[in-house]
């Protein structure tokens, strides 16, 4: 996947399908259910009715927007017993915007956690908008603005931006809701767990220095930013923890605080943590189990094989060449102390208010107009830096430094792991662009095939990705 060598019998592009339409099956179901059911007699109303439905319905064209961006020819399923053939992406894309304009205005202002309200299916809209003319060919930025710009005059309901960098993905921990979340997944420890969002990026070691039962699997980090000689790789694309400035909060190391905590990334030497403070960490050092196994564990900005010497640096730095401190730790969704009831306690944010901000200035940016794409990307970008600080990082007041090539670096700090960047890369025209590890994509791999599986299971279905 990260060199782009997929083929259509990959199980990361199957289940980019069997996911969504799983979903799919359980929205299809609970409608069909809701739809037959007399509400007055469970003394609920038709509105209450409409309000459930219109949920779903959302939550099932939230489903097909994955699949519209991953394949663009796909079936459009709304019962679990017709079998289908594929719409075209122009058909995918007019369900998608009938059932979010029929559904929103049925929906509450105001939701429970998890569930749809008007602001959501309303920022569905304007995604489907913002991406419009990769996926179908039209031009419909002047919609996905006037979208996004409604969401933030509160036509849909009251939100605001966060003063805090961390607020929006601090939801579940206190009585505390950032006023910047629309849409969050509900995540609670033993109930709705996202194990493997924690346990992907973080190391077997990690329980001793973050205070949590588990250790982690080890497996992923961030893309490096540096070469096996520890200078700056010069590709444009990728080093997404350089690409964080130096005085941004949000590129401190990860600690815990007496009240909160810092930073969104893991690297340097790793410690213990304090129990006897309750935060924070000793001076304990923690020790590496396998490469640098009873050595420090020391997170590097780097992938190579380090501690075979000579030998080791001469296999290069590829995806196959880490170790086990090979990489920067993502921890923007916060492992919090167990010993205080935190861990895994956050929910996630799915659509941020700050979104329709970057939805708004990348319209305006497409217009030409660069004041005024700089004002609405600012708006969020204050909170990131010391009051001192902020007149040399302020897009306004540095209007030359918002080029398109840093517009597209700041979407990859804004979103980074909230997964945005392929989406966001292909309509920027960047996606088959050389990184680490990667060179310049010699077919166009902008639409994923039609999965193998998915093909041998439905006799109705063709390959339509052009090149598979």
């Amino acid at each position: 996947l990260h060199r782009h060598e997929w083929t259509a019998e990959e199980g990361s592009i199957n289940g980019g399908w069997v996911g969504p339409y799983q979903g799919i099956v359980q929205c299809n179901t609970f409608i069909a259910d809701f739809q037959q059911l007399d509400y007055p007699s469970f003394g609920l109303t038709e509105a209450d009715k409409a309000d459930h439905i219109g949920q779903l319905r959302t939550l099932r064209a939230w489903y097909y927007l994955f699949l519209i961006d991953f394949f663009r020819h796909v079936p459009i399923s709304t019962d679990n017993v017709t079998v289908v053939d594929q719409s075209t992406p122009q058909e995918v894309f007019e369900f998608i915007e009938k059932e979010l304009k029929e559904s929103l205005p049925g929906l509450p202002l105001i939701a429970k956690t998890g569930r749809f309200n008007q602001a959501g299916a309303a920022a569905l809209l304007a995604r489907l908008y913002l991406n419009a003319e990769v996926w179908i060919g039209e031009n419909r930025y002047a919609d996905a603005k006037k979208v996004a710009q409604d969401i933030i005059d509160g036509v849909y309901g009251s939100f605001s931006l966060d003063p805090d960098y961390r607020g929006p993905f601090c939801d579940g921990l206190t009585e505390r809701r950032s006023p910047e979340n629309i849409w969050v997944f509900p995540h609670a420890r033993n109930i709705y767990e996202f194990g493997w969002m924690y346990d992907a990026f973080m190391h077997y070691q990690a329980r001793y220095s973050l205070d949590n039962p588990r250790g982690g699997w080890n497996g992923i980090h961030l893309s490096p930013s540096r070469d096996l000689k520890g200078n700056l790789y010069s590709y444009k694309l990728g080093s997404p923890y350089e690409k964080f400035s130096d005085d941004d909060f949000r590129k401190q190391p990860f600690r815990t605080t007496p009240t909160a905590y810092e930073g969104f990334f893991l690297i340097g030497q790793q410690y213990a943590f304090d129990y006897d403070k309750g935060y924070g960490f000793t001076d304990e050092k923690i020790l590496g189990t396998e490469e640098w196994n009873n050595q420090p564990l020391h997170y590097v900005d780097q992938v190579g094989r380090f501690s075979e010497g000579t030998e080791g640096l001469a296999k290069g730095s590829h995806v196959e060449t880490g170790e086990e401190n090979s990489g920067v730790r993502f921890i923007k969704f916060p492992w919090l102390p167990d010993s205080k009831g935190l861990f895994m306690n956050n929910h996630v944010a799915e659509i941020r208010l700050s979104e329709m901000y970057y939805i708004v200035a990348e319209c305006l940016f497409r217009e030409k107009d660069i004041a005024g794409a700089a004002k609405m990307l600012d708006a969020v970008r204050k909170r990131n830096f010391p009051e001192s600080k902020w007149a040399e990082h302020s897009y306004e007041q540095n209007l030359s430094k918002l080029t398109e090539d840093e517009f597209v670096d700041e979407l990859g700090r804004e979103f980074l792991g909230e997964r945005h960047r392929r989406t966001d890369l292909i309509r920027w025209n960047r996606f088959g662009e050389e990184w680490w590890d990667k060179p310049k994509d010699t077919r166009d791999n902008t639409v994923y095939p039609i999965p193998a599986r998915a093909l041998n299971a439905n006799p109705l279905l063709e390959q339509t990705t052009p090149g598979f």
